[in-house]
């Protein structure tokens, strides 16, 4: 009987997960700079080969990363069920979008990597992510907002979020361009 090689992917029991989880402590600790098949491999204690069967390359991993990266960031979806006026709303996305932030400070380069793979459909699909755009949507649409506009305002929102963090601004100035930016959205939604 011939032994496996406990290296390989399948002896290790690596999953997409376990690799998505791997990269992201790679990127807290390197940045997505940093991110390499070799450090996820060598974070899930395999060889570098043995992911292959999961990400065929650097491109791929970037993908599952930017897919799964909400995974870690804990988020209360619930909170949205509760709203009722645009104002919660409003408050609601305010502190989410501080949250936010702090996660991806925790991570270089990884605000840039989502907003470069970010897509308008992105509450279509499962996990964390999908789940927290899905419940910041139809919280709008609850509220009164047609659909449409929820998507777009959820979409500008995100974008805008995103774009602040990659900017760097310090923190006094990525809360103060967040109010100017809500207090904008609102205005929007309220007319």
């Amino acid at each position: 009987m011939t032994r496996r090689d406990p290296s390989s992917h399948a002896a290790a029991g690596i999953t997409t997960t376990a690799i998505a989880d791997a990269a992201l402590t790679v990127i807290r600790t390197a940045g997505v700079d940093g991110l390499t098949m070799r450090a996820v491999a060598e974070r899930l204690h395999v060889r570098a080969p043995s992911l292959y069967h999961h990400v065929h390359n650097k491109s791929e991993l970037l993908d599952l990363v930017a897919r799964n990266a909400f995974d870690q960031f804990t988020a209360d979806t619930t909170a949205y069920d509760q709203l009722r006026t645009v104002d919660e709303w409003i408050e609601l996305t305010r502190s989410g979008s501080l949250e936010l932030r702090r996660f991806y400070a925790e991570h270089p380069g990884l605000a840039g990597l989502i907003q470069a793979k970010a897509t308008p459909d992105r509450d279509r699909g499962e996990g964390s992510r999908a789940e927290l755009v899905r419940a910041q949507i139809e919280s709008l649409v609850r509220i009164g907002i047609p659909e449409p506009t929820a998507r777009h305002v959820f979409e500008v929102t995100a974008r805008w979020s995103l774009a602040a963090v990659v900017a760097e601004l310090t923190d006094d100035l990525f809360a103060e361009g967040l109010n100017l930016f809500l207090y904008g959205v609102r205005a929007r939604l309220v007319t």
